[in-house]
């Protein structure tokens, strides 16, 4: 999972209202906060946003940025509560909704990660990465359907959106629907020609469909940009003698 803290002012954008409203003191802490978090130093920055707490009980922003820092120090539980307390205070807080699905998928609680992303989508209906990770919960869940409804929307909405054409090639590849996923890890490479994982899974899926060579190829590339698991793969399928790939129907 990507790495949950974003900058202030992501904060603010999908906020309802200004974190510069907020006390100077209050302010202060949660700048003191960021640049502590973004050192790593985690502890010195749920300190100062526990003093901005205590200034302002309602200060939804100290709570998300509490709750990614304990996220980060494996406290996941608490940093569900500090997310969840932020939007008691604002029912309408989007990037606490998002932080908790991210959360709640990271624990394995796909159903309620859904829900979650759910309302992040009902109150930012144009946020690409909501619909990229809530497909990704859709397929915990062996909603194919729905996952590959959400990453194509999400295409549609940021159409150099890299990651959504991986993660829906690799959805239509356990679907059988092998050629749609070559289209999807084509046009990934032409955004991003040295995307490794774009390389291994139209290796892999070349394989599938019988086109060993190619996809070996692909794999080796893959490799030769630095995705280590690719070494199995060709051991398995490209050495001298390895079998032909059944196809998976």
């Amino acid at each position: 999972m990507k790495k949950f803290f974003l900058p202030i002012f992501l904060y603010i954008m999908l906020g309802s209202t200004s974190l510069f409203a907020q006390e100077q003191t209050s302010k202060d802490y949660l700048l003191r906060a960021n640049l502590k978090h973004e050192n790593k130093d985690f502890d010195g920055a749920i300190a100062e946003l526990n003093k901005a707490i205590e200034l302002n009980p309602q200060d939804k922003y100290a709570y998300v940025f509490r709750g990614d820092a304990r996220v980060e120090m494996g406290d996941f539980q608490t940093a569900l509560t500090d997310y969840t307390k932020a939007i008691e205070i604002d029912s309408r807080y989007a990037i606490a909704y998002y932080y908790r699905a991210n959360l709640r998928a990271k624990m394995q609680k796909h159903s309620d990660a859904e829900l979650d992303y759910n309302m992040v989508l009902k109150i930012v209906p144009l946020f690409s990465m909501a619909y990229n990770q809530r497909a990704k919960t859709r397929i915990k869940l062996d909603d194919y359907k729905g996952a590959i409804s959400d990453f194509t929307k999400a295409i549609e909405i940021d159409p150099k959106f890299v990651e959504a054409y991986v993660n829906r090639g690799e959805a239509r590849t356990d679907v059988h629907d092998f050629q749609g996923a070559i289209l999807d890890f084509n046009q990934a490479i032409i955004i991003d020609p040295d995307l490794a994982d774009a390389y291994y899974s139209r290796g892999y899926t070349k394989i599938l469909l019988g086109q060993k060579q190619s996809g070996c190829k692909d794999l080796e590339t893959a490799q030769e940009l630095g995705k280590v698991e690719t070494h199995f793969l060709i051991k398995e399928f490209c050495k001298e003698n390895a079998p032909p790939k059944k196809r998976r129907w």
